[in-house]
């Protein structure tokens, strides 16, 4: 069975043109986040989180500024799925920075207690009738983004804080450019032997554990009539998923035959702390 043909195409299309609330208002400005990013990321995806906590100013502006959404008439659900794909994205790292550093020092996010459910994201000013909307990162991946917009691609963008993860990457997220952005981020974590491992000819492929964790989310777009060799459905999603984005033909073609087995090595929950110094830390995320 040829993967490929079974993958679905790359159909998005990029949309400059915005709805009219977002044409009056104009496209969210990130570029307070895509400073913060330039100043205290470096390529590797690690956050000089010593030195956010120092200076906060550029987070907790660009915060600040996420909270001002519904104050300028700008709601968010009419907006272009772009803008809304950007926004979240970007707002959910710029909370998962702030997460951090409230706690840090910290060698890894598994020591904070209910890391991923607490309420750290808020839109909209505090009104007395509690009206402000709040999520929690794990809010942000399943109910805003995942539950929404049914990409697969945005589990590889969503950075976990930890060496293991999807990097971290030093440009804010924009509605004319996320497709492309996501398209690219999938592409280098597919073709990265760290996140998937596979040698023809070998009877074993190592796989990030985000795909186990996430598997059923790469069904709808990657589903395949029949599953490959023994393996499951979602499983068989995954694989013509890699099978898409992998720029080795010789590995595609292994993947094909389907006569391996899956390894998902245990996961670097490390801090992505911009330091020489780093302590592994591997541990189960929690569920969402």
């Amino acid at each position: 069975m040829n993967l490929r043909k079974c993958s679905l195409c790359f159909l998005s299309l990029l949309v400059f043109g915005v709805c009219s609330v977002a044409q009056a208002a104009g496209p969210f400005d990130h570029s307070l986040w895509d400073a913060f990013l330039k100043k205290y990321v470096n390529e590797q995806g690690d956050v000089n989180y010593q030195a956010v906590k120092k200076d906060p100013v550029l987070l907790n502006d660009y915060l600040q500024q996420l909270g001002t959404v519904t104050e300028i008439g700008m709601r968010l659900e009419d907006w272009p799925r772009e803008e809304m794909i950007a926004f979240w994205l970007n707002a959910y790292h710029a909370a998962l920075v702030k997460m951090v550093i409230e706690n840090y020092p910290v060698t890894t996010v598994q020591k904070i207690p209910s890391f991923w459910d607490i309420t750290v994201v808020k839109l909209g000013p505090p009104e007395k009738d509690n009206s402000q909307a709040q999520y929690s990162l794990n809010d942000v991946r399943v109910l805003k983004l995942i539950g929404i917009f049914r990409d697969e691609k945005i589990h590889l963008a969503l950075s976990l804080a930890a060496r293991g993860g999807p990097r971290l990457k030093r440009e804010a997220f924009t509605g004319p450019k996320v497709e492309g952005q996501l398209f690219m981020i999938s592409r280098e974590f597919v073709n990265d032997p760290r996140f998937v491992d596979i040698v023809p000819g070998r009877k074993k492929i190592n796989l990030s554990k985000v795909f186990k964790w996430y598997d059923r989310d790469f069904d709808l777009d990657f589903g395949v009539p029949e599953p490959i060799g023994k393996f499951s459905k979602t499983e068989s999603a995954v694989l013509s998923f890699l099978a898409y984005y992998l720029e080795d033909n010789a590995k595609t073609e292994y993947l094909q035959e389907g006569r391996y087995k899956i390894s998902y090595p245990a996961f670097d929950w490390a801090l992505n702390d911009w330091s020489e110094n780093v302590v592994s830390a591997s541990s189960a995320p929690a569920k969402s």
